[in-house]
């Protein structure tokens, strides 16, 4: 799983890739990759009085690789948990993150998508943090 912070802030940022290392980070079993970006989510939201309210929306993109299907599966958490194993596979444990954050009601907004990661080849020098 990889998350993308699009928090507004630095202060925002943190709190939330602490809720992620938090709640999300124990429930996978690789792991998780987290990316700050400098990238802000202004949202222009039309009134009722014709006025515009403008403000920042701390976002959290999440992506995983599970199929379209089985992520929205896990994301409406109305079907059975045999049915969401069958559909995410491999990556079933990234089904029971996303609904741990649904049904967490995080305080940010968080965009759901589906990628297939492709790591560097054996021989290339792994990053250390």
């Amino acid at each position: 799983m990889k998350v993308i912070l699009k928090g507004g802030s630095k202060e925002k940022n943190i709190e939330i890739e602490k809720f992620f290392m938090d709640k999300i980070f124990p429930i996978l079993t690789f792991g998780i990759a987290i990316e700050h970006s400098d990238a802000v989510i202004v949202v222009h939201e039309k009134m009722k009085d014709g006025t515009v309210k403008r403000y920042i929306d701390p976002t959290a993109e999440v992506i995983v690789e599970l199929t379209e299907e089985a992520r929205n599966i896990a994301k409406d958490g109305v079907v059975l948990d045999y049915s969401i194993k069958q559909k995410a596979g491999d990556f079933y444990d990234e089904a029971q993150a996303i609904q741990e954050i649904e049904k967490l009601r995080p305080s940010f907004s968080v965009e759901y998508y589906s990628c297939r990661y492709t790591p560097p080849p054996k021989e290339a020098p792994e990053a250390e943090c």
